[in-house]
């Protein structure tokens, strides 16, 4: 049979014509081949970035629910008023870890002689700096909240500040001063070191400040009116004005042997007073109404943290220098922590045991 036709020419065998397996397999190869043509060094790496991208989504994507659940620990001392046990150890673990954080990142002190323990002794320090300065914020929110100050003490309140702009004088003088540092040196030694740190004056001027702000929420809420100062507290804070400045003109005017060190221990001993009877009148308080209602219970735990802190830096500070005038000089620390740990004992012993159940009708969850 002739395979040519007038209309349409020669028509190609059957033979001749590729089959369709041997087409799909030839644009196959050609799509392979342009695909590897297109992929340059730029895109291999840029591959790369997106599954290091996809990998890192991924690790977010765990690491997310552990970080809101911190931050929510983090802030519970806020929200949290019954200071029920599990609120208190997640608040408490939160702010030990960010103080820990903060301890390995900020400046360390380069007088203690072991570098490992520097970063020990400054996480100690400012785990106990974030706690006391927590502790202050549960209060000034909770007065808030009420539009009230009713079951906070005014004596307290106003006794406190008193006490640290005393600590305060005394924290900075002792850490930026250099007539000072060379008063204690000359008393104790040229090898003895001041045992006050960055987080000891950072607690101290943020104390003196929260403090304060305690005290103006009373006199705004009108706490003064329904339970104003009482005659032993005035006739303190004008003894207390009238001793320092007098002392402090005698020591200008070169009326007296005393130096401006005695002048600092003067304020430290004036703090430990206040501490350990500005609690008296807070304690007589929750007994009379029997109730804690209006008193944080987390001024108490958050105290306890950083009082225990406190005292463990101070010590093993000074074993670290193997130096004990560490503790001998600055005793104003010491008793801070041992007095505010008794205390919060009591605290605690009114809150979860006498009047677990308070005037309002509501119970403390342990």
């Amino acid at each position: 049979m002739n395979d040519e036709s007038p209309l349409l020419g020669r028509c190609p065998s059957s033979n001749s014509l590729p089959s369709r397996s041997e087409e799909l397999t030839t644009k196959e190869s050609q799509v392979d081949h342009t695909q590897r043509r297109r992929l340059s060094p730029t895109h291999v790496s840029d591959a790369h970035a997106l599954l290091s991208n996809t990998s890192n989504s991924e690790n977010l994507t765990h690491v997310r629910p552990l970080l809101i659940r911190f931050g929510s620990s983090f802030f519970e001392p806020f929200r949290d008023e019954s200071g029920s046990s599990q609120s208190v150890r997640g608040g408490l673990s939160s702010i030990a870890i960010a103080g820990t954080i903060l301890g390995v990142f900020m400046p360390k002190n380069a007088t203690l002689p072991t570098p490992w323990y520097r970063v020990v002794s400054s996480m100690l320090g400012y785990t106990y700096f974030l706690a006391w300065s927590v502790s202050f914020y549960p209060q000034i929110v909770a007065n808030y909240q009420r539009g009230s100050t009713v079951g906070l003490s005014s004596d307290f309140s106003t006794i406190n500040h008193v006490g640290y702009i005393c600590y305060s004088i005394y924290t900075t003088s002792f850490f930026w001063s250099q007539d000072v540092n060379a008063l204690f040196k000359e008393r104790y030694g040229q090898d003895a070191k001041i045992t006050v740190q960055s987080n000891d004056v950072a607690f101290a001027l943020h104390a003196l400040v929260l403090s304060f702000v305690w005290v103006f929420q009373i006199f705004y809420f009108g706490g003064f009116k329904m339970q104003g100062l009482t005659l032993s507290i005035r006739f303190a804070i004008v003894g207390i004005t009238l001793i320092c400045s007098g002392v402090a003109l005698s020591i200008k005017a070169g009326w007296t042997d005393l130096s401006w060190l005695d002048f600092l221990y003067l304020l430290s001993l004036v703090k430990v007073l206040i501490t350990i009877t500005k609690y008296v009148p807070q304690v007589l308080l929750n007994i009379r109404r029997k109730s804690t209602v209006g008193w944080s219970i987390w001024n108490v735990t958050l105290d306890v943290m950083g009082g225990s802190l406190s005292m463990m830096q101070l010590v093993l500070d000074s074993v670290d220098l193997e130096d004990w005038t560490g503790i001998t000089g600055n005793l104003a620390k010491l008793g801070l922590s041992v007095v505010t740990i008794v205390f919060d004992a009591i605290f605690l012993f009114q809150h979860y045991v006498l009047y677990r159940h308070s005037e309002s009708g509501s119970s403390v969850v342990v």
